[in-house]
């Protein structure tokens, strides 16, 4: 392998770093631009400092991002749930809470924390959880619901999508023309002319679209922290170049928006798929607060005119069965009553309506 050769390959292995977050384990990740966005999730099953890894596109085109957030403090009467993981919150009795953030990082007692999306949003979940220690189980829950109303509002979504997209498009473009040059035109030049001076010129075709982009990024990041060291690097490394508009995307409002609230950009097939999935995981989830959420949830969908029935899913009964558990699908005969599955999930029969949350359960 020659030195061109393991130079490129370096260049490639930092990129992909580049392209790397670590994020919230239940974290939601839109990536698109213009009215085009998906759904990318991080993969829980590894963790690290309460982060898990997610990979952006890494091929052009590139596109923008916006990270989404499900409820990760809900208040229970016996102490504050920790949703960080979908599979086992845990609650933690409001004596052991003690608040406190430090970077991304929110410290709830000692050996409890969780990863948050920015400084920022730190600070804002500690003020919300000190806030919910000196007041009662009723004041705590009316709290979260107006919470949960915030974050599940599309408006404040969209206007930032929008705003990602605009504000990056040009970063975005130029990424192309940064990415197809480093990895397609300077591969060709080299098993070409190797190493000569017509190399040297084309290298530094590549510094002066990388000086460029730093120009550019540094006129479009008003207010970025540390604005000034990442147009330098951007200047002088290919593979900060490349991800500059991240750096945009990456400054997140203090309360980001719940996976919800983006219908507009995902699409009806998607965002249904997405409700059904989080309808269920929070309605038949055994937990301290699946009632509380599952208000929050209903008053939600009974606004965006969307009946719980069509968010149920019911198996295709088979023979012999009568019930069937709401939460695992598994079937059941009449003399069954709860899902032992499912931490006793009360089972339901196969013409029984889709169940409701009232504020008083």
């Amino acid at each position: 392998m020659t030195d061109g050769q393991s130079l490129l390959l370096i260049f490639a292995v930092l990129y992909l770093l580049e392209c790397l977050r670590w994020l919230p384990p239940r974290c939601f990740l839109l990536l698109g631009s213009g009215d085009h966005w998906h759904f990318r999730t991080a993969f829980q099953p590894v963790q690290l400092a309460g982060g898990s890894p997610a990979l952006l596109a890494f091929l052009p085109p590139l596109q923008a991002h916006v990270a989404t957030l499900p409820w990760l403090l809900v208040p229970a009467s016996a102490g504050l749930e920790i949703r960080q993981d979908r599979l086992r919150p845990l609650l933690l009795s409001w004596e052991k809470v003690q608040p406190r953030a430090d970077g991304r990082s929110l410290h709830l007692a000692p050996g409890y924390r969780i990863r948050c999306l920015s400084e920022v949003h730190a600070r804002h979940a500690q003020e919300q959880v000190t806030c919910w220690i000196s007041l009662t189980q009723e004041a705590r829950a009316a709290d979260f619901l107006q919470h949960a109303q915030a974050t599940l509002e599309a408006a404040p979504l969209l206007e930032l999508t929008a705003s990602i997209t605009a504000q990056t498009r040009q970063l975005r473009w130029l990424s192309h023309l940064i990415f197809i040059w480093t990895f397609v035109v300077l591969v060709i030049l080299y098993r070409w002319l190797g190493d000569t001076v017509e190399m040297l010129w084309a290298t530094a075709v590549l510094f002066m679209l990388q000086f460029t982009q730093a120009i550019l990024f540094f006129r479009r990041a008003q207010g970025l922290p540390y604005r000034f060291w990442k147009a330098l690097a951007i200047a002088l490394l290919p593979q900060h170049a490349m991800r500059a508009a991240d750096h945009l995307c990456d400054f997140n409002t203090p309360c980001p928006s719940h996976p919800l609230a983006a219908r507009a950009q995902v699409g009806e097939a998607a965002w249904k798929k997405l409700a059904t999935e989080l309808w269920n995981q929070t309605r038949y989830q055994p937990s301290a607060t699946s009632n509380l959420q599952s208000l929050a949830l209903e008053r939600y969908f009974m606004a965006q005119e969307v009946p719980l029935t069509a968010l149920e899913t019911v198996p295709l009964q088979q023979p012999g069965s009568a019930l069937y558990c709401p939460g695992c699908l598994a079937q059941f005969q009449a003399t069954a009553s709860h899902c032992q599955d499912c931490h006793g999930t009360e089972l339901r029969a196969f013409n029984a309506p889709a169940c409701t949350v009232t504020p008083d359960s």
